[in-house]
C-alpha cells in the first residue's frame, strides 16, 4: 500500500495564495505558490509546513496570475535546489508580474518588500520550461506533463505521474474558448487523486455571447452620451479578451469608431502575448505570426505616461480606458476610478472576479442604491459615486457544469476541492459525491490529507513506434523527409514539436536549441500545419495540400480583399481598388499625405509574402477636406474654400476675423497633410485681385512666338491649360485660366518659365465665367440632373448655385468634387 500525502498551505476553502506540497517518491513536490491579495490576512501561505517536511525538492506552477505565483522568489530562495517548471509563456509572464509586484512593493512608504529583484532574477534562472503535451521526468520514476487549461494563456493543468500513484491539478481552468485562447483541453488521464478549482462551483456561467454583446452595448452608450469608461480589468487574461470584443465590434462596425486607451501592466502583458503566439487561439496566432499587430491599432493605443491620463479625463471627446488592476485595488485604474466616480456620464463596468474588500466589489454593492445615496471609499478617499456601474460576465474561471465535467471525465478515486469560498465548495463538494463514485475532500488551510492507494491506475501510453533516425539538423531543406515518414507512418496524426523531433532523431536526448530550431522549421514549412484548437502542435500536410501550398498563387479578388483589409486594418483608408493583370492593389485615403509613414513596414511584407504590389492613391478627397473644415471651423462664416494642394495648402475666405485657430489648424494638419490659411475681412475680393507676379530675373528674352510655343509644350501634360496668353508690354506676358484659383496652382510651374523663356509672368484675375457655367452644365446632364433654370454666378464669392429639379447626393457629391477641381469655384445646389 502506498501513500500519497498532499498538505494545503493556501487557497483552501479561499481564493488566493494557492499553494499545495504533495509528497510522492520521497519527494516533495510544491504545486503553486501564491499570495492573498486581500488586507485581512496574512499574505503569505503556510511555509513552516514546508520546512516541517524536509524543504521543497520540486516547484510546479499552473499559470501566472499573483495568486499561484506572488511568494515564489521567497521560497525558492529558501530552497535554491528546488527546480521550478512551468512553459514558456508562464515563464514570461511570471516575469512581468513579479517585476511589477516588486515596482509596487518599493513604491509604498513604510512597507518592507517581501523579496529583492535579486531574488526574482535568481528564481528565474532556476526555470525548466516545458511544453504542453510533453512528459517529462522531473524525479526518478517521477513524471510530469502539462495541458491546456483554457483561463489564460499559458494557463496549465498538472498531471504527476509515479510508481506510487498519479495525480491531477486542474489549477484555474475552463472549458468554454474565449477570443485569445482555446478552452481545456484535457485527455482521458488516469488519476489516483485529483485536485480542481472551485472559484465558481455554485454558478452556472450566461451565455458569452450575450455578455460581449452587453458589453457592446454599454460601450455604445457611453459614446452617445459623450461619457467616459473605465474597465478595470486584470492585466493578464481579461484585458486581452476585453480589448478583442472592443475591436471586434469597432471593425465589424458594431460600434462607431471610438478612442481606446490600455494602462497599467497591461500594455506588458501584451507584449508577452505577442511574443508567444504557439500558446493563443488558432486565428489570433496565426495573425501575429504573419505579422499583424493582434492588440492596437487606430483606435486603441496605449497611455505613454500620467500627464496623458489626466488629458484623457479632462478632453471633451469619448474614451474608453481599459487598466489594471482588475479590483482597483492599485494600479491606474485605481486612479481613474476615483476620477470617472463622480462623472453623471461616467462609466465603471466590472468584468470579473472582485475580492470582499476590493473596491471593485464595494462598487458593485452599489448597484442598487439612488444614485444621491452612493459613496465608497478608494485611495484612502471618500467619494459620491454619481456614474453609471454596469457588470458584465466575462469570467475565465469553469463554472459548476465544466467542473463536474471534467470531475467525470477523469474518474478519480480521490477529488480534493479548492480555490473557492467555503460555502460555494461545500455545496459544490455535495453535487460531485452523489454524482461520482470518488471519495470527495474538502480540506482546509494547514490541513494534511494521506491518500491510500492500493493499486495504481494503469497509464495509457502514446507511443511513437516508427523513429527516423536522423541525423542531420533539421532544417528547411531537409524537413519534407520528416514529412514524407510521418505520412507514411503515422498518417495525419497530430504531434508536439518535442515528438516530431523524436521522431527525427530517433531519440530523446535534444537541447533547447534544437527545440527552437524545429518549431522555426515547422511555421515556416509548406509540409507541417498547426493545429487550430491546440496550435502548438503540428500534423503532416495532405501531399494534396503540399503540392497547393508549393505552386504559385493567383489569389482571387475576394482573397486578395480579405487579406488587404487584414493587414492594413490600422490604417483609415475608404476603398480597396484591385487591378488583377497587374497584381495591384490599390489603397484609396481621403488624405494619402497623412497617412502614417509606417504603413510602408507593413506593404513591404505584404508585397513580400504575396507577390502583389501596394500603393497608395496620392488624390486627395476634397469632399473630405472641405467637410473636415467645415466641422473644425463652426464659429467661422465661411464663403469660400479654395484648395491649393500643388503648395500643400488650403484657403478659406470669410468676412470673419481669422485670429487664433491655432488648435484647430494643428488638428487639420495632422488630419490631412496639408496647411489651412484663413483669410478674413473682403479677402474673397482680395484673392482674386492679388497680384501674382513670376519675374524672369535676369535670363535672356526668347522670340514671342517661341516663348508662347514654349508655354504650350509645358502645359501638354497638365489638367488645367491657359486658355489665353496676352502680352501686356514689353517682356511682360499674362496668363489666363478658367479662374485665378486654378492658376495659382500652377504658380510654380509657371515662375520656372519665366526664368526659362526671360519673360515677367503674371496670372489674370478674371474668371471664364461662360465656361465655368457649361463645365457644370455638361456634369449635370452627363449624370442625367435636371435644372429648373440656368445657373447663376457670383463673382463676389466665386460661387455657382444650382436649382435643381431632381438630385442623387451621391451623385451631386461627384460632380460637386469634379467641378471645383476644374474650375476652382464652389458649387452651391437647391432643390
Amino acid at each position: 500500500m502506498e501513500n500519497l500525502k498532499i498538505s494545503f498551505l493556501g487557497g483552501a476553502r479561499e481564493v488566493g495564495a494557492s499553494c499545495m506540497l504533495v509528497k510522492v517518491m520521497d519527494k516533495n513536490i510544491l504545486l503553486d505558490c501564491g499570495i492573498r491579495q486581500g488586507a485581512s490576512k496574512d499574505i503569505l501561505p503556510d511555509f513552516s509546513t514546508i520546512q516541517e517536511n524536509g524543504g521543497a525538492d520540486i516547484i510546479i506552477i499552473s499559470h501566472a496570475h499573483m495568486d499561484h505565483i506572488g511568494a515564489l522568489p521567497l521560497i525558492s530562495k529558501e530552497y535554491p535546489n528546488a527546480r521550478i517548471y512551468m512553459n514558456n509563456m508562464t515563464k514570461d509572464l511570471t516575469r512581468v508580474l513579479l517585476y511589477d509586484s516588486l515596482k509596487i512593493m518599493n513604491s509604498r512608504e513604510a512597507e518592507i518588500p517581501l523579496y529583492a529583484e535579486k531574488d526574482v532574477e535568481n528564481m528565474l534562472d532556476r526555470i525548466f520550461t516545458i511544453n504542453y503535451q510533453v512528459e517529462f521526468e522531473i524525479a526518478e520514476d517521477i513524471k510530469l506533463s502539462f495541458y491546456q487549461a483554457g483561463h489564460i494563456a499559458g494557463a496549465s493543468g498538472v498531471y504527476i505521474t509515479s510508481k506510487e500513484g498519479s495525480l491531477f491539478y486542474s489549477g484555474d481552468f475552463s472549458i468554454f474558448k474565449q477570443r485569445s485562447i482555446e478552452g481545456a483541453k484535457i485527455p482521458k488521464l488516469r488519476p489516483d487523486a485529483a485536485i480542481f478549482e472551485s472559484t465558481y462551483g455554485d454558478k452556472l456561467h450566461s451565455n458569452r455571447e450575450i455578455e460581449e454583446d452587453r458589453l457592446i452595448d454599454v460601450v455604445s452608450e457611453c459614446i452617445k452620451n459623450n461619457g467616459k469608461m473605465l474597465i478595470p480589468a486584470f492585466a493578464l487574461g481579461r484585458a486581452q479578451e476585453v480589448l478583442l470584443i472592443i475591436k471586434s465590434a469597432i471593425n465589424k462596425g458594431k460600434l462607431p469608431k471610438v478612442k481606446v486607451y490600455v494602462d497599467g501592466m497591461i500594455k506588458n502583458i501584451n507584449m508577452v502575448y505577442k511574443n508567444n503566439p504557439l500558446y493563443l487561439k488558432g486565428s489570433l496566432g496565426k495573425k501575429i505570426l504573419r505579422g499583424t499587430e493582434p492588440f492596437y491599432d487606430d483606435n486603441i493605443s496605449p497611455v505613454e505616461n500620467k500627464e496623458e491620463r489626466e488629458k484623457l479625463l479632462n478632453s471633451k471627446e469619448t474614451v474608453i480606458i481599459i487598466s489594471s488592476s482588475g479590483m482597483m485595488t492599485g494600479g491606474p485604474s485605481q486612479y481613474y476610478g476615483e476620477k470617472i466616480a463622480g462623472m453623471e456620464n461616467g462609466y465603471i463596468v466590472i468584468t470579473g472576479y472582485q475580492d470582499e474588500e476590493a473596491p471593485g466589489r464595494k462598487l458593485l454593492n452599489l448597484i442598487e442604491l439612488p444614485k444621491e445615496e452612493r459613496t465608497m471609499d478608494i485611495n484612502g478617499k471618500s467619494i459620491p459615486v454619481k456614474c453609471n456601474i454596469e457588470k458584465v460576465g466575462l469570467s475565465a474561471h469553469s463554472d459548476k457544469n465544466e467542473i463536474k465535467a471534467l470531475a467525470g471525465q477523469l474518474s478519480s478515486r480521490n477529488i480534493f476541492l479548492v480555490h473557492g469560498e467555503e460555502s460555494v465548495i461545500e455545496g459544490l463538494a455535495g453535487e460531485i459525491a452523489s454524482e461520482e463514485a470518488g471519495r470527495v475532500y474538502v480540506p482546509k488551510d494547514g490541513e494534511t490529507i494521506e491518500v491510500n492507494i492500493r493499486v495504481p491506475r494503469k497509464q495509457l501510453k502514446r507511443q511513437l513506434e516508427y523513429l527516423l533516425n536522423n541525423k542531420d539538423e533539421i532544417s528547411e531543406e531537409n524537413v519534407e523527409g520528416l514529412w514524407k515518414f510521418v505520412c507514411e507512418n503515422y498518417n495525419a496524426r497530430l504531434f508536439t514539436i518535442e515528438e516530431l523531433l523524436v521522431i527525427w532523431k530517433g531519440n530523446a536526448l535534444f537541447n533547447s536549441m534544437e527545440l527552437e530550431s524545429m518549431k522555426n522549421v515547422l511555421l515556416n514549412s509548406p509540409y507541417f500545419e498547426n493545429d487550430l484548437r491546440r496550435f502548438f502542435m503540428f500534423k503532416a500536410r495532405s501531399k494534396e495540400d503540399v503540392e497547393e501550398e508549393l505552386r504559385p498563387k493567383e489569389l482571387k479578388p475576394n482573397e486578395i480583399n480579405d487579406l488587404v483589409r487584414e493587414y492594413f486594418n490600422g490604417y483609415d483608408f475608404k476603398k480597396i481598388s484591385i487591378k488583377l493583370g497587374e497584381k495591384k492593389v490599390i489603397l484609396v485615403f481621403d488624405f494619402p499625405r497623412a497617412v502614417n509613414a509606417d504603413i510602408n513596414n507593413i506593404i513591404a511584407d505584404f508585397e513580400s509574402e504575396f507577390q502583389w504590389k501596394v500603393e497608395i492613391n496620392k488624390e486627395t478627397n476634397n469632399n473630405a477636406l472641405e467637410n473636415l473644415i467645415r466641422s473644425l471651423f463652426l464659429n467661422l462664416n465661411i464663403k469660400k474654400i479654395s484648395f491649393l494642394l500643388n503648395d500643400n495648402k488650403v484657403l478659406v475666405l470669410t468676412d470673419d476675423k481669422v485670429e487664433g485657430f491655432e488648435a484647430e489648424k494643428e488638428e487639420f494638419k495632422n488630419k490631412t497633410g496639408f496647411d489651412v490659411v484663413l483669410k478674413g475681412s473682403n479677402s474673397i475680393k482680395t484673392a482674386i485681385n492679388d497680384s501674382c507676379v513670376m519675374p524672369a530675373g535676369n535670363s535672356p528674352v526668347m522670340e514671342q512666338n517661341e516663348a508662347l510655343k514654349y508655354i504650350d509644350t509645358c502645359f501638354e501634360g497638365e489638367k488645367h491649360k491657359p486658355y489665353k496668353k496676352s502680352i501686356k508690354s514689353k517682356g511682360n506676358m499674362e496668363l489666363s485660366f478658367i479662374s485665378p484659383i486654378i492658376g495659382r496652382k500652377y504658380s510654380g510651374k509657371i515662375g520656372l518659365i519665366a526664368k526659362s523663356i526671360g519673360w515677367n509672368m503674371s496670372i489674370s484675375n478674371s474668371v471664364n465665367q461662360n465656361e465655368v457655367i457649361n463645365i457644370v452644365v455638361r456634369l449635370c446632364a452627363k449624370e442625367g440632373i435636371k435644372l429648373k433654370k440656368n445657373p447663376s454666378f457670383n463673382l463676389a464669392a466665386m460661387k455657382v448655385t444650382l436649382s435643381l429639379e431632381n438630385g442623387n447626393n451621391e451623385k451631386l457629391e461627384e460632380i460637386k468634387s469634379e467641378f471645383e477641381e476644374s474650375t476652382g469655384c464652389y458649387l452651391n445646389t437647391v432643390l
